[in-house]
């Protein structure tokens, strides 16, 4: 068997080459941007080489060298070089090169058929053992979908483990804290490498950080941590090697700062490379350490002339041959800029880890009917499919010993402590751990405390939960609940109805639904959707109004509007709690005389705007309620549908009703005031009857 030392130089060699001809094709006018790896060659090699099959590998830019050393079956990369016996389940090299190549061009053969960038790609593939995470533009935001990955590796009962990217800029985002002190408080199997060359992209370290060292945070997580020369492709093999170990041996993550120097700006040609000093960036050349490493194992007889011969004309020959046929690949088929942005019902994991522990548990129900309220329905829906499905876990602030701010997790913990998982006040940190354990075959269900909080996590929802299947076509079957809404006096923090943020963001469906057996049946077709879902649950109805429900029941389904109440002369178009709202306007214009109809979306996203209008056409007038804010809340793409689909039906203007554009006020009878009232909405619905 080959020398450690050579397949690192191999594999270094093979990334340098890659690395300049894509340089030689920004030159050229032929790619538009490239971020190169010169210089980081001996950090990432052993970080690649470090992972065995089923591992999780999450890169950001500069990482083509672990990609390489993950993806590549080394018996058939370098043949005749004594790497052992052919890996049957990994593809073929020039297969590979030429798929990775494709994406780097942006060619419709490329891992993401040209909908990503570069290094913006996932590639999942179970049968040889490849769980490749890409990144995302918002550095550190990765940090906690790579611990998810981690996660998903401990609760399954292996001992896989996560190797993670960050640089040294990346290092002062909250999601490194975050990612972090999750991972240390779980004792998750997350290595991080800081690839730390100093500058960010041009601001130098003394003016990002205040510490001599990153690896010194790793003490304040409680977490192992060094400092290592990311030049010397030894001495990084040796502390991954112990970092792997402490993961698989289940002591937890690690901090390893590899320091480099800047070989290249942030991207090539952008003149960042000008903020290092003249005598530090030639120090740097110097220490180049594709070429310094040749040297040193030529000098301790590891590498031999012939060998050193193999290795370059191998990968020379490699890159030539995949990059001449990419350059010739057809460009991404316009249609595929239509792709869905959901995955459909029955879509597997994208790296499924299971079978999962357990099978499902017998049911426990009455035989008659049982009174329920709002609050009681969500704790039986999750019960349900925890019982149903043994990779449903639950997590949060205090949902498990507390059983939830709201108690919508009551028994859960004692029924599975090992699946109901309390977290630090970490919103970020705990959506993307939800994210990569999905990505892993897990189905997360997160409760935040408020719906207001989700800000703390917006950028996981809205930049990586909800863009992952149209990005890589990987489902994320993840569920964040949130106790939204007013009417409880709980002032401008706790109040708010968040779910046109979410509706605007393509990837992400919404459902707010209204009665207690939709927030029992809504809630067990959002745990089982592929899909992430927002489940706005509107608090002023947790314990406000009950219902008799069946001890067996199918989960609704996602999409569906429905008809509350027939009428002919006016839709009233409402969710969540202002269904109540106008189910008692209807009811008191009947009283006049006015027969009103009402319709509860039940599902934001997506929309079910045939039923609307249907409705719509039907009466001639329609009503949007809606307790968000007015302006640019749900009720205008409503409105905006139903002018598309419904114009010709119309005998009046269509009309909103929603919450002043205020913050909602603590004071209650403050709050009344904004609220879209029952007064304020029959108003306006003898308006339309009038017009």
């Amino acid at each position: 068997m080959a020398d450690d030392r050579l397949l690192r130089y191999a594999y270094m060699r093979l990334t340098r080459e890659l690395d300049a001809r894509f340089e030689n094709l920004l030159l050229t006018g032929r790619v538009a941007k490239w971020y190169s790896e010169v210089g980081h060659e001996a950090t990432t090699v052993p970080a690649g080489l470090a992972l065995e099959s089923g591992d999780s590998l999450c890169t950001l830019h500069r990482d083509l060298g672990a990609i390489l050393s993950v993806y590549l079956d080394p018996a058939r990369t370098f043949p005749g070089l004594g790497f052992g016996e052919p890996d049957g389940r990994r593809p073929e090299p020039a297969d590979l090169l030429y798929k990775l190549t494709c994406q780097l061009l942006g060619r419709r053969d490329g891992f993401s058929h040209g909908v990503e960038r570069s290094f913006h790609y996932g590639y999942f593939a179970p049968e040889a053992g490849i769980c490749h995470v890409g990144m995302i533009s918002h550095l550190g935001a990765m940090i906690p979908v790579a611990a998810g990955c981690a996660f998903a590796n401990k609760q399954s009962g292996g001992d896989r483990v996560a190797i993670n990217f960050i640089g040294d800029g990346g290092t002062s985002t909250g999601d490194f804290h975050e990612g972090l002190n999750m991972a240390s408080v779980w004792k998750l199997p997350l290595v991080l490498v800081i690839e730390n060359n100093r500058y960010a992209f041009s601001t130098p370290w003394h003016a990002q950080y205040a510490t001599e060292r990153l690896s010194s945070r790793g003490a304040g997580y409680g977490m192992a941590a060094e400092t290592v020369d990311g030049n010397d492709p030894d001495a990084m093999a040796t502390a991954l090697a112990a970092a792997v170990g402490r993961a698989r041996a289940g002591e937890g993550p690690t901090l390893i700062e590899a320091m480099l120097g800047r070989l290249r700006g942030h991207s090539v040609g952008d003149d960042s490379l000008g903020v290092v000093p003249e005598e530090d960036l030639e120090r740097y050349r110097a220490e180049d350490p594709v070429p310094a490493y040749a040297e040193r194992l030529v000098a301790e007889n590891v590498l031999s002339a012939a060998a050193r011969e193999e290795i370059e004309s191998r990968s020379a020959a490699l890159v030539e041959e995949a990059l001449s046929a990419a350059l010739e690949a057809a460009p991404p088929d316009p249609r595929i800029a239509h792709r869905s942005v959901f995955a459909v019902s029955g879509t597997p994991p994208a790296y499924p880890l299971g079978p999962f522990p357990g099978e499902p548990e017998e049911k426990s129900a009455t035989a008659e009917p049982a009174e329920t309220t709002y609050v009681g329905a969500v704790n039986l829906a999750l019960t349900e499919e925890m019982a149903r499905d043994g990779s449903v876990i639950v997590m949060g602030q205090d949902v498990g010993v507390f059983e939830g701010a709201f108690r919508t997790t009551r028994g859960l913990f004692a029924r599975w402590p090992e699946r109901v998982l309390d977290t630090p006040i970490s919103e970020s940190g705990t959506l993307g751990i939800a994210i990569g354990a999905a990505l892993l075959g897990y189905r997360p269900v997160v409760e935040m405390q408020f719906a207001d909080f989700i800000t703390c996590g917006f950028n996981q929802l809205v930049n990586v939960a909800a863009k992952l299947y149209y990005r890589w076509q990987a489902p994320c079957p993840i569920v964040v609940r949130l106790p939204s809404g007013g009417g409880v006096g709980a002032g401008p923090y706790h109040s708010q109805n968040p779910e046109g943020w979410f509706a605007h963001t393509a990837g992400l469906k919404v459902v707010c639904p209204a009665t207690v057996a939709d927030a029992r049946g809504l809630l067990r077709a959002a745990i089982r959707d592929p899909n992430p879902v927002i489940f706005c649950e509107h608090k002023f109805l947790y314990r406000r109004i009950k219902e008799s429900l069946a001890p067996e029941a199918e989960p609704e389904s996602l999409g569906a509007a429905r008809v509350r109440r027939a009428g002919t002369q006016l839709s009233l178009i409402g969710y969540g709690a202002t269904t109540w709202t106008c189910l008692e306007v209807a009811e008191e214009l009947a009283g006049e005389g006015i027969d009103a109809e009402v319709v509860d979306l039940r599902t934001l996203v997506p929309l079910d705007t045939e039923t609307v209008a249907a409705s719509v056409r039907k009466t001639g007038r329609a009503l949007i309620v809606h307790e968000a804010q007015t302006t640019a809340g749900f009720g205008a793409e409503v409105a905006a549908r139903l002018a598309d689909v419904a114009f010709p039906w119309l005998d009046a203007p269509i009309r909103r009703v929603g919450h002043a554009d205020r913050p909602s006020p603590y004071a209650k009878v403050l709050e009344a005031e904004l609220l879209p009232s029952r007064g304020k909405v029959t108003a306006v619905a003898r308006e339309l009857i009038a017009f």
